[in-house]
């Protein structure tokens, strides 16, 4: 006992996935679909949701499955989306699915549901999936994993700060509305003023003093100088507001200083914001050697 060739051809396009509602479509019997299954044909992998057997649990499967379990009206999101987005390279071990504030049901081993109202221009259909919008895909992962994601997706021209603008406004007064809001602002900003003062305020609560901000030296303004230790904190913009040019000119600026007898530590808007033990401590180490 086969699946039906049109069937089949449906569920391979969907990543070996079928429901209990296209099978209906196709013409299949309740009956038919629990001889499949009786057969080994299919796979049960969640009310009215199976795989082809012979197909394998890719990530791309897994994805699909995810949404499908949590049911209509569900739309995949965070770094998943991003993922399907082609904005990150490897897919969450866990996928977390947007679900209306209406649905009532069991928890979904392995998959984190989160329950919110999405407008319609927040989602879209890809490769037959539903998935939040790229740039609310974008937002909501950089959120979950860190900036560096908004940054690709700012590098490989898939969004414009008008789009995140846009998407960040529909999600004012909701959940991660803030760190939403605190991403864009880094953006619109070329992040670099704001890290500049997200430096002093972590080196200030991590007690680390001796320090002054737009120190001159050689020509340059160092962005967080210690003198008395010739140590140069750096603050590097997000990569989307970094040419050619400018990577040039700071690659040059770094090498003067370092010949000029300093020691340089150059952090970026993602390591203050997701790292920032991580920095105190890189300079207390740098202090105290």
């Amino acid at each position: 006992m086969q699946t039906p060739p049109r069937l089949r051809r449906h569920a391979l396009t969907r990543d070996g996935v079928v429901t209990i509602a296209e099978a209906l479509e196709f013409g299949l019997t309740k009956s038919g679909i629990h001889r499949r299954v009786g057969a080994g044909v299919w796979t049960p992998q969640s009310r009215g949701v199976y795989t082809l057997a012979d197909h394998p649990l890719t990530p791309r499967t897994r994805a699909r499955l995810a949404v499908a379990a949590v049911g209509n009206d569900a739309a995949l999101s965070g770094v998943g989306a991003a993922w399907w987005h082609g904005i990150v390279d490897e897919p969450p071990k866990r996928f977390t699915v947007t679900a209306p504030r209406s649905r009532h049901g069991s928890p979904v081993d392995g998959v984190q549901v989160r329950y919110r109202a999405l407008a319609d221009a927040e989602t879209v259909t890809r490769d037959h999936l539903v998935v939040t919008s790229l740039p609310l895909s974008v937002l909501e992962a950089s959120v979950e994993s860190g900036s560096s994601i908004l940054d690709a997706a700012l590098l490989l021209r898939r969004v414009s700060i008008e789009q995140l603008r846009t998407a960040a406004e529909r999600r004012r007064r909701k959940e991660d509305a803030t760190e939403i809001a605190a991403l864009v602002a880094g953006v619109e900003a070329g992040a670099r003023s704001e890290a500049e003062r997200l430096a002093v305020d972590l080196l200030r609560q991590g007690g680390v003093d001796g320090f002054v901000c737009n120190h001159p030296v050689g020509g340059y303004y160092v962005d967080v100088a210690f003198p008395e230790r010739m140590l140069a904190v750096e603050i590097d913009g997000m990569a989307f507001h970094r040419d050619a040019e400018t990577f040039q000119r700071d690659r040059r600026r770094r090498n003067d200083l370092i010949a000029l007898g300093w020691t340089v530590l150059n952090y970026t808007w993602a390591d203050l914001r997701e790292r920032p033990a991580y920095v105190v401590e890189r300079v207390r180490q740098a202090l105290g050697a």
